[in-house]
């Protein structure tokens, strides 16, 4: 099994997965901004960014029934969604039907209900206390092994069972029927799906190499995309707004990134630890990772967030400040074709309406980053932020008030990073007569830096809500 199999390498030679986190800094490549958030309890490979937070894998190692998936949104409030896991492989969530699929690969686990199979949470964005044996997709024993999950347009689901010894499999999971997808793998690891419908794996090789593989919708074998290799790793894949692969699972705490049409691999971040679990949020391009030791006393608590630099909108200001503060969750849009991108438009309901709802509300995943070494603005450097204040909010926000509140624990911040918020909430505008029509809002940050060369940012961004097309 592959996790146990890990960890079991861990705890022999320490050395090989890295120090932990804490015992170093987490440095990302050019172009990425670098934050993260605690959780109460240790951190077991599924992460998912749902609506306004993210779905996160909780518990004790290989535990019957000691795992949990908890969802936690951007302020650190934490709700338990489902108990009873034993050790969980992987997650995802499918927004357009608010459900989400995990996999747990240890009914052997003494004190075990369940497991060996895929479970399917529904309504999992207000999914509270159910019990993991009440949601099984697939009967207890299904998947000897199941380990990562992933999903296609289509809504079909793959599992990657990491039997080892040759026996290593991917199904396919169409209209709750079960079916073979390819064979012949090792201890078969992540999985991700392409915008054509190819399927990538990950295969960790006797020889403790990593490979990745790609086949086409039908299964059939594509060719080696990346591998035999020791440069990246096979624990966990996803996909980059570019179409590169995210591959994490390397002992030495590397997330590496692999091109699919070469297979070159770049660095995306170093200092973690051994990076398992990861997820990319398709509207904002946020990477969530986890990590782990497999050594108790010093296991790292944390969701690790990496932002892309070039997903960022700087305000109004000068071209010497406007890197000191730049804000995250929204893009900019022209009113008119040929029109300069002024504001940020979102329909109700789309991706950029974080709370996944028609309901008359555009919900903005709305953050904050600072100190951002960004390209576009090569005279400017920000050192040291001394003061972030939310000048003016309309409409009123207690989500915006939590993050400057938040910035205000964390000054003076020196180095690049991001706070992000729960949602800046834009309503529709709704006529007496019942039409609808666009809603406004507006956002003003003041940011001050107190250094060689003190001086203040002034941003504003506006911020419409399109009415759910019919």
């Amino acid at each position: 099994m592959k996790h146990s199999i890990l960890a079991g390498a861990c705890a022999l030679a320490l050395t090989l997965c890295g120090a932990p986190a804490d015992a170093q800094s987490v440095t990302t490549a050019a172009g990425w901004i670098y934050s993260n958030q605690t959780i109460g309890d240790l951190v077991q490979s599924c992460v998912q960014s749902g609506p306004a937070g993210t779905f996160v894998g909780i518990g004790p190692g290989f535990t019957g029934g000691g795992q949990s998936v908890l969802f936690v949104d951007e302020a650190g409030g934490e709700t338990l969604v489902v108990g009873g896991l034993n050790s969980i492989g992987d997650c995802v969530y499918d927004a357009a039907t608010d459900t989400l699929y995990i996999t747990d690969n240890a009914l052997e686990a003494a004190g075990s209900t369940t497991g060996d199979t895929v479970y399917e949470i529904p309504a999992a964005s207000t999914a509270t206390g159910l019990a993991a044996e009440d949601h099984e997709l697939l009967p207890a024993g299904s998947i000897a092994s199941a380990s990562s999950i992933a999903i296609d347009a289509a809504g079909d689901l793959y599992i990657t069972d990491s039997t080892g010894a040759g026996a290593g499999n991917v199904r396919k999971i169409s209209g709750g029927v079960m079916t073979p997808f390819a064979s012949g793998f090792e201890f078969t690891g992540g999985i991700a799906v392409d915008a054509l419908g190819d399927v990538y794996v990950a295969d960790s090789l006797p020889s403790f190499e990593s490979q990745i593989s790609r086949f086409d919708t039908s299964g059939t074998f594509l060719g080696v995309v990346s591998g035999p290799t020791f440069g990246h790793g096979s624990y966990d894949l996803v996909f980059d707004a570019d179409g590169q692969l995210i591959v994490t699972g390397l002992f030495i705490g590397d997330v590496v990134k692999v091109d699919t049409t070469d297979g070159s691999q770049s660095l995306l971040a170093t200092g973690l630890t051994f990076a398992t679990g990861a997820e990319r949020s398709e509207f904002t391009g946020r990477v969530q990772v986890l990590s782990s030791t497999f050594v108790p006393e010093i296991e790292d608590l944390r969701i690790h967030k990496f932002v892309s630099i070039d997903k960022l909108v700087a305000g109004k200001g000068s071209q010497k400040t406007e890197c000191m503060s730049e804000f995250y969750g929204v893009e900019l849009v022209p009113v008119k074709p040929g029109k300069k991108a002024k504001l940020a438009i979102c329909e109700d309901g789309a991706a950029c309406d974080s709370d996944g709802l028609v309901n008359d509300v555009c919900t903005y995943p709305l953050g904050l980053c600072l100190n951002v070494d960004d390209i576009l603005y090569p005279k400017c450097s920000a050192t040291q932020v001394s003061s972030v204040a939310l000048k003016k909010a309309k409409p009123a926000s207690a989500a915006l008030d939590t993050v400057i509140a938040s910035i205000a624990v964390a000054i003076p911040v020196t180095q690049p990073g991001c706070f992000f918020s729960t949602g800046f909430e834009v309503p529709v505008k709704i006529k007496k007569n019942g039409t609808k029509k666009h809603g406004q809002g507006m956002v003003k940050i003041a940011v001050e830096r107190d250094d060689a060369k003190p001086s203040k940012d002034v941003d504003v961004l506006t911020m419409r809500c399109l009415p759910a097309a019919l």
